[in-house]
C-alpha cells in the first residue's frame, strides 16, 4: 500500500515538473499561455473505519490566459490585445483562435499567419485581403483593427477590419498548438466582434503579446516538484525496506 500510494505521488510530481518545463521552453514564445497542473487526492468511499487514503491524481491542467507584457516590434501587421479576445485565423483544417498576432502579407494580398493561415473578419468567415495589386505600402491598422494600405499603383485599398471572437469559458478552449485554441462545447458559443466593441480588446499595431509565463515562479515551481518527486521516492524506498523487514523474519 506504502509504495503504490508512493508511486502515485511520483506520477503527480513527473506530471507537475512536465507542466513546468513546458512553460519555462515557451518563455519567449508569442502569446503563450502558461498551464498549471491541478491535484486530488484519492480515497477509498468503501473503506470501512480509519483509512489513510490511496495518493494522488492530476485532475487537469489548467491554463492561465493572464494577458502577457507588449512587446515594441515596429512591424505594423504585428498586434497585441490589449483585453480580452483573439484572433481568428482559418485554413483547410479549420478555425482557430489566438492571442498572436504576428501576421504578414502573403503574395495575393492577404493577412496570413507564419503557418499560412488567413485572418478573418468579425464574421469569422470572411478572410482578410487587400484589393489591387502588391506590393502593399503604408500598411496601417488602428486600434479598432481598421487597416489601410497603398497598393502597387498608389491607390488606396478598399478598407478591412481585423476580426475578433471570445467564448463565455476560454478555460474550455482546447490547445492544438502553435499558441492556437480550438472551440469546444465547454468553451460555449463563440462570440464574433471587432477590437473595441462586444467585449474585445482594443489592439496595438507595431507590437506582439509576450508569453505571459513568469521564469522566476516558474524555476521555484521546478524545485518544488523535484522535491515532491524525491520525497515520494523515499516513501517508496521506506516501503520496500518494511517489505524486506518482513520477508528476513524467521
Amino acid at each position: 500500500m506504502v509504495m503504490n500510494i508512493g508511486l502515485t505521488g511520483l506520477k503527480a510530481a513527473n506530471t507537475h515538473l512536465e507542466v513546468v518545463s513546458q512553460n519555462v521552453a515557451n518563455v519567449s514564445t508569442t502569446g503563450f499561455k502558461s498551464g498549471r497542473a491541478e491535484f486530488g487526492d484519492l480515497v477509498d468511499s468503501n473503506a470501512a473505519g480509519i483509512h489513510p487514503g490511496l495518493g494522488v491524481r492530476t485532475q487537469n491542467v489548467d491554463q492561465e490566459f493572464l494577458q502577457g507584457s507588449p512587446e515594441m516590434t515596429g512591424n505594423a501587421l504585428d498586434l497585441a490585445i490589449n483585453g480580452n479576445g483573439f484572433f481568428i485565423v482559418k485554413d483547410a483544417s479549420g478555425t482557430s483562435y489566438t492571442r498572436a498576432g504576428n501576421f504578414q502579407v502573403d503574395k495575393e494580398g492577404f493577412i496570413v499567419t507564419n503557418l499560412g493561415q488567413r485572418v478573418q473578419d468579425k464574421t469569422g468567415a470572411a478572410d482578410l485581403q487587400l484589393s489591387g495589386t502588391g506590393p502593399w505600402t503604408d500598411i496601417n491598422i488602428d486600434k479598432n483593427g481598421n487597416l489601410t494600405a497603398f497598393d502597387s499603383t498608389g491607390a488606396a485599398t478598399t478598407p478591412l477590419q481585423v476580426g475578433m471572437a471570445n467564448f463565455p469559458n476560454v478555460d474550455g478552449l482546447k490547445r492544438v498548438g502553435d499558441t492556437q485554441w480550438a472551440a469546444t462545447p465547454e468553451a460555449g458559443t463563440v462570440i464574433n466582434s471587432t477590437p473595441g466593441s462586444g467585449g474585445m480588446g482594443l489592439v496595438s499595431s507595431g507590437m506582439l503579446e509576450a508569453s505571459n509565463v513568469d521564469i522566476t515562479e516558474q524555476l521555484v515551481d521546478m524545485i518544488v516538484a523535484q522535491r515532491d518527486f524525491q520525497a515520494n521516492a523515499q516513501t517508496i524506498t521506506a516501503g520496500n525496506n518494511m517489505v524486506q523487514t518482513i520477508i528476513n523474519i524467521r
